[in-house]
């Protein structure tokens, strides 16, 4: 019998690598297996797809032959645990490998993946040497256009950059001021204070964090995305428009801010996925946020003027969120190519809502320059009325965060 863990593993990465589908995603849809064997799919699944390419190299050199797309599926999980998972010995990766590639593939493709693994095994130290030869987007395990880019734009931080997505990053929480209380909760995880921002570096108590999420005393909530929250500054009895709300977690931090006094209006291109938000809301206390249907580039005239802040967190290419979305490795830069005119139709949009002397904040999750700075200066040539008052970029080398932008435009009082 087949282990459940690799076998569900394997079922996963196919569906992210012949589908597209997001890892995490994937994951969520599983059920039936023990926390261990789900802990352990979850290892296989991000990481194999994290160092895909690291790993095609890797078997390539020891391959006679290029194997179908599900027994290098198997090779892979087989790799990774060799290579990269310490706890699991290298006698159990290949015999693993072998029962599941022999159970899904028959005995000859067996034989092939149990040659391959074993003399991956016997070769391991002069197979990292070779790894650690090749080219930075091999080694890092990206695909060229993304080394490529991150090369031109951070000559002096790229390959810090690279590595740092490989790091495991520490959890960050944002304490409700409605239930919690910072100072409780720093001794209970054992956490590091920042005023209302708590840091969780111990990746043993991770699990409880997100666990214990549920009692409604913090969110977990990026460093940036604190960031782009405390620009915007909102405060009680205000009127707060987030026009890409989902999955809400910005929205709900203004809502903390405002002692769930005023209004914060939700709005989205995809309605179906605002129960997130609204669960989210009910566990924290939450009663301001209005949920509502609508495409960003879309302007509606009744809204014009009623916001004393907006909050632009625009669809981008998630180049700053490598570490925990490892598809994004893969994804050609060329892809994104159409994503700079739709965040300008998004902020030119937008920047009719917000009343004389409100804020609009803009903020991303890349490191693209193109959709950052570069995008809030085109649209602060085109509209004198706004002005910049700060702005930031994170990079996940220096910040122990994910890449991040965010900038605060003031709109003049005539």
């Amino acid at each position: 019998m087949i282990d459940a863990a690799r076998g569900t593993a394997y079922r996963v990465l196919e569906r992210v690598e012949r589908d597209g589908a997001f890892a995490n995603l994937a994951l969520g849809n599983v059920r039936g297996l023990s926390e261990r064997d789900a802990s352990f799919a979850s290892a296989l699944v991000f990481g194999v797809t994290e160092k895909r390419r690291s790993l095609d190299y890797l078997l390539s050199r020891r391959c006679s032959r290029e194997p179908e797309r599900g027994v290098r599926q198997i090779l892979r999980m087989g790799a990774y645990q060799i290579f990269y998972l310490d706890r699991v010995p290298d006698s159990a990766a290949c015999d693993e490998s072998v029962k599941l590639t022999k159970e899904l593939f028959g005995e000859r493709r067996a034989g092939f993946v149990n040659a391959v693994l074993r003399s991956l095994c016997r070769e391991k130290a002069e197979a990292a040497k070779g790894l650690a030869e090749q080219p930075a987007a091999v080694r890092y395990s990206v695909c060229d256009g993304v080394a490529d880019l991150l090369r031109a734009q951070y000559p002096d931080d790229w390959e810090d950059i690279l590595a740092s997505f490989g790091v495991r990053q520490p959890l960050r929480l944002r304490v409700n001021p409605l239930k919690g209380d910072a100072e409780a909760l720093r001794e209970r995880f054992d956490a590091e204070r920042e005023n209302e921002m708590l840091t969780v570096r111990s990746p043993a108590l991770h699990a409880q964090v997100v666990r214990e999420a549920a009692d409604g005393t913090y969110l977990i909530q990026g460093y940036g995305s604190q960031y782009a929250v405390r620009l915007l500054g909102a405060k009680p009895g205000e009127t707060v428009f987030d026009v890409c709300a989902c999955p809400g977690g910005k929205a709900l931090g203004a809502a903390m801010d405002m002692r769930d006094r005023g209004r914060v209006l939700c709005s989205d291109l995809h309605g179906n996925k605002f129960s997130l938000l609204k669960k989210s809301a009910e566990a924290l206390g939450l009663t301001i946020l209005e949920t509502e249907e609508r495409d960003a580039r879309t302007f509606v005239p009744s809204l014009a003027g009623k916001a004393d802040r907006v909050l632009c967190d625009v669809p981008c290419s998630g180049l700053g969120t490598l570490g925990a979305k490892p598809e994004l490795r893969y994804k050609d830069p060329s892809a994104f190519a159409d994503l700079p005119e739709t965040q300008k139709r998004i902020l030119e949009t937008s920047a009719h809502y917000v009343r004389a002397g409100g804020v609009l904040v803009y903020s991303t999750c890349t490191l693209n320059r193109a959709e950052n700075g570069e995008r809030v200066r085109t649209f602060l040539e085109t509209h004198p009325s706004f002005t910049l008052e700060e702005e930031k970029t994170f990079l996940p080398n220096g910040d122990a965060c994910e890449g991040f932008y965010a900038a605060r435009l003031r709109k003049g009082n005539d």
